[in-house]
């Protein structure tokens, strides 16, 4: 590692580095700017990783004029399984929730050193390609663009970018705010998983962004262990809450409700310890994510969002309506006629707003018996959750 650029350690649990005293005088040698110090793939990963990216790129298709398409790009920036495993299912539940299944794109720091690679690899330069593309399909006057950044954060507000012994760097807001203007992408909704992620709220907040953080500014978040499925935030937000049929935002304060919850459970086992042991760890605080919401990108978001909001009412209604009539029904949820017509109305909508997208009948019927599936799977270990959220959808 170069001089002046050493990061640290991760504080277990944390999604945090902590700078030595040594790196305080020049611990950004970019000057600001997006970069990292690379080491180049060996020529056969190299060719390969070429493939892969070259081939992402051109399967994303051109927008559709008179619709409000997303384009969505999940990004791992640390080689560690977590962050992999975050990027890649956030990418499904987003591909989902805006019916963007061919125009998600995920870039990957990968898992570790010598397991096989999935995904093109982050760098800055695949980083910036990607929204160089996108930014060319996308109508800024009209489509929405998701960007989503997992890995660890310093409390300078770097998110960092790191694959062990090969890629050292990080991504600061300015940095990225830089990439989307000069990639011409207006309209944006932005989350940011990583410790001190709330250094990005105020770069972005103007009226074509809606952005989430992990943690506020001067707070860690949690959850980043690298044998974890998720992260708090990325299980909140995608795993629980982004699988209903609220917008974005109320989404968002259902998150924080979970993360609350997960982060006082967490405390109560530091304080349950033995005093010589709490004063070897450090007490968790709470995380405090953040969000700012401009207005012009909430009605964007809105449009966009509406056929993944009803399919996602659709399959949990239908769901609820298959425990009512096995004589096993959620809890609060046994009345077949009233779970039959809110099926019904939340179908409906799904069909009117596929049609406007361009989906047929079948390609909606599909999509709701993947969230019925999906709803069916999770409920054995998440059965409060998916009862709540098709509780939410009860409502007219």
């Amino acid at each position: 590692m170069r001089k002046g650029f050493a990061l640290g350690v991760a504080l277990v649990g944390l999604c945090a580095l902590t700078l030595p005293a040594s790196a305080q005088q020049n611990q950004d040698p970019f000057g600001g700017q997006f970069g990292a110090w690379e080491i180049a793939l060996p020529p056969k990963e190299a060719g390969e990783d070429l493939v892969r990216m070259s081939d992402a790129l051109a399967k994303l298709p051109p927008q559709r004029p008179g619709v409000v398409d997303t384009y969505v790009l999940s990004v791992s920036l640390w080689n560690e399984p977590v962050f992999e495993n975050e990027a890649r299912e956030a990418a499904n539940v987003l591909a989902r929730r805006y019916d963007a299944a061919e125009r998600t794109l995920v870039l990957s720091a990968g898992r570790g050193a010598g397991i096989p690679r999935t995904f093109p690899t982050f760098s800055p330069n695949n980083f910036n390609a990607a929204l160089g593309r996108i930014g060319k399909l996308a109508d800024p006057n009209e489509d929405l663009v998701i960007v989503f950044i997992t890995s660890h954060g310093s409390p300078d507000g770097l998110v960092v970018a790191r694959e062990k012994g090969r890629i050292e760097g990080g991504i600061r807001a300015p940095n990225l705010r830089a990439s989307l203007q000069q990639a011409g992408i207006k309209t944006k909704l932005l989350l940011v998983s990583a410790c001190f992620a709330g250094n990005y709220i105020l770069p972005f907040s103007n009226d074509d962004t809606v952005i989430l953080t992990a943690a506020a500014a001067d707070k860690t978040s949690f959850g980043c262990e690298p044998q974890r499925d998720w992260t708090y935030f990325g299980d909140a937000m995608f795993n629980h809450a982004l699988r209903g049929g609220e917008n974005v935002i109320d989404a968002f304060n259902m998150a924080r409700g979970i993360i609350t919850k997960w982060e006082d459970d967490l405390h109560a086992q530091w304080q349950a310890k033995p005093p010589a042991q709490r004063a070897k760890e450090q007490e968790p605080q709470p995380s405090n994510p953040q969000q700012n919401a401009g207005d012009h990108a909430l009605g964007v978001i809105a449009k966009a969002e509406a056929y993944g909001q009803a399919v996602a009412c659709a399959g949990h209604l239908s769901f609820a309506l298959d425990r009512a009539r096995t004589g096993r029904p959620l809890k609060g949820l046994a009345d077949i006629a009233s779970i039959t017509n809110a099926q019904s109305a939340a179908q409906t909508r799904a069909n009117t707003e596929g049609q406007a997208r361009g989906r047929s009948s079948q390609d909606v019927a599909k999509a709701v018996v993947a969230v019925s599936t999906s709803a069916l799977q999770l409920y054995p270990a998440q059965p409060a959750d998916v009862t709540d959220l098709a509780a939410r959808c009860m409502a007219p």
